[in-house]
């Protein structure tokens, strides 16, 4: 098994720091780097309401040591994308928790005698149903160190815990990315404590985490005025939003079903009460066993008027050029489709590619699922965003990556997430050369960002993209695919 921060800690030498809420005692990972572990950034929460801050006079517990991978969210197990994956390598050396509103925060080894380091926050990924802030692929001690930033990653709620939503009786859901935003707020607020720059916070996130990024940004854009985000700039790791989220009102089938998976009545009057009292092992249960039917097993963002509003929508409001500036003032076929999309455009998302005969084999079938899922998922929304970004004036930066380490490749190919390792610099799974493409392509992204931000305008077009090629160069390039690809919007209408 390889070594999680958590070995790392269990001997280190001690170090620690004042917070608002009191001493917050973390250790040293090998490379030197400040770890702490699990820092609480909000009250333990109940199910189904919405996060509540840390009071002002809540105190961390002075005995405790922030040093142990303890807990991950709740999450069911059937996740296909990593079933090669070692349970504790994608979710921690821990044990399942409703309560993983917490950040692992790793400091630079020049820290405390430096300070003021750029902040980079992360939201990890995995369909808003599966993962944890442990992931090992995510652990932050190498690009920390290599890179003299203060990386903190995000707990949040997971699947039912964070999304389920419904009209009657009322759930408002989005809590995961209320998590997210509650998580940033006490950043903001107390990570000059650990080294870094309140006013340079940057938030990313992968996959799922990236589509957070993207409701984040939206939350952001209708903030009160005069009312500052808890950030100052994003980047989104293939995903992004592609169309309005489903009301709670059309969510309600899915109450329906998880409630009638757990024998629970859904019209009766309590039955809220009674799923609130539910063990989260035998939610989890139902929907790892398909018990709430394919349609159903998947939960994911709401548009409820609240989180963000409904009218315009999101799309309306991003095309609109609103989104941009306000931003700029403050990511069998069908029915495993409409997991994330309604039905009318499931059927116009498939008139766009070729139907399969009835004699197609199972790997025919999850090909084409690929490809469709892949293109409305990753390729069309980010080449939106961008357009809508790029005509509002709002600088913006599109990068691909076309060459990872060849031992990180699925059956010898680059797919979603294999590119984590350049991302953060991890050095056990690299050798000296792939080091040091890492190495050029994290620093000319960071030049080309900080050129972003000090201009205030995007300098490229939204066709052009900033390419790690397969000779391992690092090179502008034009998005050849870029017609093809926003074809797709015909869907979308």
């Amino acid at each position: 098994m390889a070594t999680h921060l958590h070995d790392e800690l269990k001997t280190s030498v001690r170090i620690q720091v004042e917070t608002k809420y009191g001493k917050v005692t973390g250790g040293r990972a090998a490379n030197k780097c400040a770890v702490f572990l699990e820092v609480p950034y909000a009250l333990p929460p109940a199910r189904f309401e919405d996060p509540q801050p840390l009071p002002a006079d809540f105190r961390y517990d002075i005995d405790k040591e922030f040093t142990r991978e303890a807990s991950y969210a709740f999450q069911p197990t059937n996740d296909g994308q990593a079933q090669n994956t070692p349970f504790e390598d994608k979710v921690g050396l821990g044990n399942p928790t409703e309560n993983a509103l917490f950040l692992n925060i790793v400091s630079p080894p020049s820290f405390p005698c430096a300070q003021k380091f750029p902040v980079r926050v992360y939201i990890h990924g995995g369909f808003l149903q599966f993962g944890s802030p442990h992931g090992l692929k995510s652990q932050a001690q190498y690009i920390s160190a290599e890179r003299s930033e203060v990386w903190v990653n995000i707990g949040y709620r997971l699947s039912a815990f964070g999304f389920l939503a419904s009209s009657q009786p009322e759930i408002s859901g989005n809590f995961g990315f209320k998590d997210q935003w509650l998580a940033l707020v006490w950043i903001k607020e107390n990570i000059d404590s650990f080294g870094g720059d309140p006013e340079n916070i940057q938030v990313i996130g992968l996959s799922a985490g990236a589509h957070s990024v993207h409701q984040l940004l939206h939350f952001a854009s209708h903030l009160p005025k005069g009312t500052i985000a808890p950030f100052t700039s994003a980047v989104l790791q293939s995903n992004a939003i592609v169309n309005d989220p489903r009301t709670p009102q059309e969510l309600r089938p899915q109450f329906e079903a998880l409630c009638g998976a757990l024998n629970i009545d859904p019209s009766s009057s309590d039955a809220l009460d009674q799923l609130v009292r539910v063990p989260a092992s035998e939610i989890t249960r139902v929907i790892e066993t398909d018990a709430l039917g394919t349609k159903f097993g998947t939960f994911r963002g709401c548009l409820d008027g609240k989180w963000i509003p409904a009218s315009p929508g999101p799309m309306e409001w991003q095309r609109s050029g609103g989104f941009a500036s306000a931003l700029r003032e403050k990511g069998d076929i069908a029915p495993n489709l409409e997991r994330y999309y309604p039905q009318d455009m499931v059927t116009a998302m498939t008139c766009h590619y070729p139907s399969l005969p009835d004699t197609a084999t199972s790997d025919e079938s999850i090909k084409l699922f690929g490809e469709i899922f892949s293109d409305f998922r990753v390729h069309l929304p980010i080449r939106i965003l961008a357009r809508d970004l790029h005509e509002a004036g709002f600088p913006v930066l599109r990068y691909e990556i076309r060459w990872v380490p060849e031992q990180l490749r699925t059956g010898g190919y680059i797919t979603h997430g294999t590119d984590r390792a350049l991302w953060t610099f991890r050095v056990p799974d690299l050798n000296e050369e792939q080091i040091e493409v890492a190495r050029v392509w994290l620093a000319r992204i960071a030049e080309e960002t900080q050129a972003l931000e000090n201009g205030g305008k995007t300098i490229k077009g939204s066709r052009d993209i900033l390419v790690l090629g397969e000779d391992r160069t690092v090179e502008w390039k034009v998005d050849l695919q870029w017609d093809d690809k926003m074809k797709l919007m015909d869907a979308l209408a």
